[in-house]
């Protein structure tokens, strides 16, 4: 008899939110609030899919990066595995840094 009981899948804003812990090493802010998170995805058997769009094409931290991701997502309860992409189009661009993304980088000089 199996006693475990089935964990729900986290919703990617549950996603999102675990990624805010996720800090790029260079500016020492969150990757959600540098805008480089395109898109997060989840099955309902688990398998989530996290987009990273880098700060510039030849990022030297994108296996840094996709541990880190890898790792954070793959803690939630419910998750099975984790692919991380990285996407290049469109670029991007200072416009997509939250406020709070703006804050951090004023405080971190």
């Amino acid at each position: 008899m199996n006693d475990q009981v089935p964990q729900p899948t986290p919703t990617p804003e549950l996603i999102l939110r675990a990624l805010h812990h996720l800090i790029d090493p260079e500016v020492g802010v969150n990757v959600v609030d540098l805008g480089m998170i395109a898109d997060v995805e989840v099955d309902p058997s688990g398998v989530a899919v996290v987009v990273i769009l880098p700060t510039t094409p030849g990022c030297p931290m994108h296996e840094a990066l996709a541990d880190g991701a890898r790792s954070i997502v793959g803690s939630l309860l419910g998750i099975t595995s984790v692919e991380v992409r990285f996407v290049y189009s469109p670029p991007w661009t200072p416009d997509r840094i939250t406020p709070a993304g703006r804050e951090a980088l004023t405080n971190s000089r």
